[in-house]
């Protein structure tokens, strides 16, 4: 487990490195909102959606015996970091007071704390529209169907019927304690999943693989997407703050239905083990190089943040 961790913590060393050379800087009018934009992204969180897109194509390379050039590496890394800024703008609208009202994140104030309530909606904002900006910028990826597939693929996955759907499902759904397992899981496979199982959708776009090498990722992805979201449930429940560095037992705080309140930890934990376990039988037979992917579907259910 600690050589997955050091190669989660390379990951995200060479996504920081990005996104410190990318995100807008300056002193202008508007540098308060190029602040607020790298300091939730750059030295923060995991990257695990970021390692996921890269190992990806890798995998998705490996069974195509189609080496990762180091031009196709840097393409990779352009949408992983991409990824990360889309999803570090929904943990900043997450933690607003209208939403989760979180005080912390990842260890730090968040942003709307750090900053005010108008910049963190803002810094948002912009996060989303540069991650596009990115994407379909012909000195990025050059190739300009890939550059659209992609952009069409992300936009449908935290759109209304993807991320931004689960989110509006979850809110309006708060102090419903009636909620079925069925409903728990469409909220949590849009609101959590669809962005994680995009990333090796993406992956599969730019190493432009046959469909039954794509949908077998993305299989892999949204186990690895439940799994996560299990175990994120169990973490709010029994987690330690400290550790995670954000607030813990947010759900009961808000009156949240999860995996926890409908299956209790027992049945929760089963439910995210066989996610993983699934995750990875889904990739095994193809006979090739799977150990970070495997490493990554453990790791998702052994995590203590």
């Amino acid at each position: 487990m600690i050589d997955f961790i050091n190669k989660l913590k390379k990951n995200s060393y060479v996504i920081d490195q990005f996104l410190d050379k990318h995100l807008p800087i300056g002193d202008s009018l508007n540098s308060k909102l190029f602040e607020a934009m790298r300091y939730s992204s750059i030295n923060s969180g995991k990257k695990i959606r970021a390692f996921l897109v890269i190992e990806s194509g890798k995998f998705l390379g490996s069974i195509n015996n189609q080496e990762i050039s180091k031009s196709k590496y840097d393409e990779l890394v352009v949408v992983a970091s991409a990824i990360e800024a889309i999803h570090t703008y929904s943990l900043i609208h997450d933690d607003l007071p209208a939403m989760d009202n979180s005080s912390t994140r990842r260890g730090k104030p968040s942003n709307h704390v750090k900053y005010d309530m108008h910049t963190a909606i803002l810094a948002g904002d912009a996060l989303l529209s540069w991650a596009f900006q990115i994407i379909s910028d012909q000195n990025l990826i050059k190739d300009s169907m890939q550059r659209s597939e992609i952009c069409f693929a992300l936009a449908k996955a935290i759109g209304p019927y993807g991320m931004v759907g689960g989110q509006q499902a979850d809110m309006d759904l708060n102090n419903k304690s009636s909620l079925s397992l069925d409903e728990i899981e469409w909220i949590q496979s849009h609101k959590t999943g669809v962005l994680i199982s995009s990333c090796s959708h993406v992956a599969s776009i730019l190493l432009n693989v046959n469909d039954k090498q794509r949908d077998k990722i993305i299989s892999y992805a949204s186990n690895i997407g439940l799994a996560f979201q299990i175990a994120d449930d169990l973490l709010d429940k029994d987690g330690d703050e400290t550790v995670m560095g954000k607030p813990i037992k947010q759900d009961d705080k808000n009156e949240t239905p999860n995996f926890v309140t409908i299956l209790g930890r027992d049945k929760a934990t089963k439910r995210a083990l066989e996610a993983s376990n699934s995750a990875i039988s889904t990739i095994e037979n193809f006979g090739y190089d799977i150990e970070n992917l495997v490493s990554l579907a453990k790791y998702t259910v052994n995590r203590n943040h």
